[in-house]
């Protein structure tokens, strides 16, 4: 959420009508609107958010979609309906600096960044993309960290994956932003 709403404020700043959609309970106090993902049943979930997108999206630059859980979590059951329902052109992945296995769950390992790259970007080609979906950019959760670490963290993930890497709520996300422009440009040029 947090990742989402810095995104969509960064978009504005610049001066693209951009607009965050809620799928949470929180996002959906902060905005006002949206749809809350857990308590729609799975089978209408993807239906529902295909509806959120499409009623916010006729005359926006920008629609960035909160996101909920994850594939690699077992007990996550809304992130394929959030791909389905979304058609994202974009997807930014979240992570937190350091984290090598699912909280509360140390005996499940997170797999190393550039594979759960590989992963939401064939899940989201095999779940009928109406055009392709990268990984444009990733958030990068460093609240553990002190600011040397963090900036550390952040070089590293960019390393390891190639693609722009920062902490919204620590640095802003102009990076993400870019991330995800850069991309919009090059394939409108391709």
């Amino acid at each position: 959420m947090s990742a989402s709403l810095e995104i969509a404020r960064a978009a504005r700043r610049r001066g693209l009508r951009s607009k965050f959609l809620a799928t949470g309970q929180a996002g959906l106090m902060i905005s006002g609107e949206g749809v809350t993902l857990d308590a729609v049943r799975v089978d209408f979930a993807a239906g529902a958010v295909e509806q959120l997108v499409m009623n916010a999206g006729g005359d926006r630059d920008l629609l960035v979609v909160e996101g909920q859980g994850s594939l690699v979590h077992p007990g996550s059951t809304a992130t394929l309906p959030l791909i389905r329902g979304t058609q994202p052109t974009h997807l930014v992945l979240v992570h937190r600096a350091g984290q090598t296995s699912i909280y509360r769950q140390p005996h499940i390992d997170i797999p190393p960044l550039p594979d759960i790259i590989q992963l939401y970007e064939t899940v989201a080609r095999a779940g009928g993309m109406l055009h392709p979906s990268k990984v444009a950019a990733i958030a990068l959760n460093t609240a553990r960290y002190d600011e040397e670490r963090a900036r550390d963290a952040i070089a590293a993930v960019e390393d390891e994956t190639g693609l722009p890497c920062t902490d919204v709520v620590r640095f802003g996300a102009d990076r993400i932003l870019d991330g995800i422009l850069d991309r919009t440009l090059g394939e409108a040029s391709a």
